[in-house]
């Protein structure tokens, strides 16, 4: 894909102030129809990688952090082909890349404000594809959608549109955990334009193949803080109904903007592994994504569990997934808690937890990892890692 040069210049966090934002790089793409007949059928000379077999490897902003703390272009990449030889040396094909963490940006962006994690000119995520795809790594770019940076750090901005909002106190911004972090609100047909215009820009301007992005929906079931805003645009719905109908529009809307650019590259949502938590705590309607066409083209539910967990045991809660995907098209891979090694006593105590996982997901279409740190971080010459390490090597040899 053509990469469009822009005019923003990345630099320490320290020195992100009054960074103004560019003139858009393309026109609002109207919604095209269901089946997506705007789309265009001629394509530049990239050709997006994708598996059907799917072995994963999340890469978090926290594994990119130091990554990333390179301030020239060469030393970036020398790193990252380190983690893309480790990660394909594994045996998985395909990297999640958290590249808009806080409603900020690990590239080059006219719509949200460049990253704290960024030190350096250049820009990374051009690398990161060059490079993933070097080891024939598919690359997707992996955004929250809704959670933004804290107040102290959004205010430095000026002139992208999630500043000016803030800055005028509109409540299409607001507040809603206790760590400070600021969120989109997805009832307003605004903000579901910028989500998709930013899914669109990415894939538009990188050789990305696939959009993901993961349970960061509504970020509290506290009816103040959209209470304004449902009373105005209810229209006579519940407020679980109409929040879930909100977050359904948000997704189709990314998934059209994404194949306005190019049908092959894929979208992914991953949504918590228990399904009540998705419906009744974040409002996503997962099982309606799965069913109905045009919102996702894979599913994967974060099934971070064990086999003895009290609530959610790991077999049983893969079994409703797969039943619940088994009547839809879309793929289902199943997202495995690697970080929790170290942290629960049955992730620790039973090394090759993880490999045996991925050998009951073996009817699924897939697997991935969460995450790269919890593998290849500061303790991965530890001996219970590098078994873990091995275990699951063997296990995605056979999957």
């Amino acid at each position: 894909m053509k990469k469009i040069l822009l005019t923003i210049v990345i630099m320490l966090s320290g020195c992100t102030t009054d960074i103004p934002q560019n003139t858009k790089i393309y026109e609002r793409i109207q919604s095209p129809s269901p089946g997506l007949e705007a789309a265009s059928t001629e394509y530049d000379a990239y050709t997006p990688l994708n598996y059907d077999r799917r072995k994963g490897m999340w890469i978090s902003y926290i594994d990119l952090a130091p990554i990333l703390s390179a301030d020239n272009a060469d030393d970036f990449r020398s790193t990252f082909d380190t983690a893309c030889s480790e990660i394909a040396d594994l045996g998985c094909n395909t990297i999640y890349v958290h590249v808009r963490p806080f409603g900020d940006a690990i590239y080059d962006s006219t719509l949200f404000p460049p990253s704290e994690y960024l030190c350096g000119d250049y820009d990374p995520l051009e690398i990161i594809c060059e490079t993933a795809h070097e080891y024939d790594l598919s690359v997707h770019a992996w955004i929250n959608p809704l959670r933004l940076q804290t107040a102290d750090k959004l205010i430095k901005f000026t002139g992208f549109q999630t500043v000016e909002w803030f800055k005028e106190g509109d409540e299409k911004v607001s507040f809603a955990d206790e760590d400070g972090h600021l969120w989109l609100d997805p009832a307003y047909t605004e903000v579901r334009e910028l989500i998709a215009d930013g899914a669109y820009e990415i894939a538009e301007n990188y050789n990305v193949d696939g959009i993901h992005y993961d349970d960061y929906f509504y970020p509290t079931t506290d009816s103040e803080f959209d209470a304004e805003c449902f009373a105005e645009r209810g229209k006579g719905s519940t407020l679980d109904e109409w929040r879930r109908d909100n977050i359904s529009e948000m997704c189709r809307r990314i998934y059209e903007s994404v194949k306005s650019v190019d049908k092959r590259i894929e979208v992914s949502i991953s949504p918590q592994g228990n399904m009540e938590n998705n419906y009744f705590k974040l409002y996503a309607d997962v099982e309606k994504w799965i069913n109905e066409e045009g919102y996702c083209d894979r599913i994967i539910p974060q099934i971070y569990f064990g086999y003895e967990n009290a609530v959610k045991p790991f077999i049983s809660t893969l079994d409703e997934w797969q039943k619940m995907c088994s009547k839809g098209s879309v793929a289902l891979d199943i997202g495995l808690a690697v970080y929790k090694i170290g942290q629960e006593v049955e992730f620790t105590d039973n090394t090759g937890i993880i490999a045996r996982q991925i050998d009951d997901c073996k009817e699924c279409q897939g697997v991935s990892l969460y995450t790269y740190g919890s593998l290849f971080g500061e303790d991965k010459e530890d001996e219970r890692i590098k078994d873990e390490r091995e275990a699951i090597r063997k296990a995605l040899g056979k999957y």
